[in-house]
């Protein structure tokens, strides 16, 4: 599949986007305001992004329109999956389940663990996601409106993997 690389024809796109979604357009640019202000970016978790405004090809100063974007929603998953990987590891603890937590990369938490074990393992992720409303509002005293849901993995390697529902 062909990607344009006219300028036109992204513009347009990000028109279109921004006049479908207008309520994140005025974010966004709220949050231009406060980088040419020079203030810090804020997150709904208390998180707070130093952004300096950037500089063109002629050495112009430019709105760094992709971090200041980026890092709110970045960080503010982070701090969401933090929350779960604390939760998860409590719960698997409580059940003396021996495992080992592998990994966390973004929005992933990889475990490995005995296969006696997967079912329990499994569910404890889906409990840790059934309560991580709960849990951000408990932690950051913010009201989360966007349903969190997980998909949980099982496999011996990552290319073998097979999603297991909640059971």
């Amino acid at each position: 599949m062909h990607v344009s690389k006219d300028v036109n024809f992204w513009e347009e796109i990000g028109r279109k986007f921004y006049a479908k979604y207008n309520v994140l357009d005025q974010w966004h640019k709220s949050l231009a305001e406060r980088v040419v202000r020079g203030e810090p970016l804020l997150g709904v978790t208390g998180r707070e992004w130093d952004v300096p405004m950037g500089r063109n090809y002629r050495g112009e100063l430019k709105i760094p329109w992709t971090v200041l974007t980026n890092y709110p929603v970045q960080g503010t998953g982070a701090d969401v999956m933090m929350i779960a990987r604390i939760s998860f590891y409590r719960r698997l603890k409580a059940a003396g389940i021996p495992s080992l937590l592998v990994s966390t990369v973004h929005d992933s938490i990889m475990v490995d663990t005995s296969s006696i074990y997967v079912d329990a393992v499994v569910n404890l992720f889906y409990q840790v996601f059934d309560d991580l409303v709960d849990n951000i509002r408990r932690t950051f005293k913010y009201d989360w409106k966007v349903p969190l849901a997980c998909e949980v993995k099982v496999g011996m390697n990552m290319a073998d993997m097979k999603v297991v529902q909640k059971s």
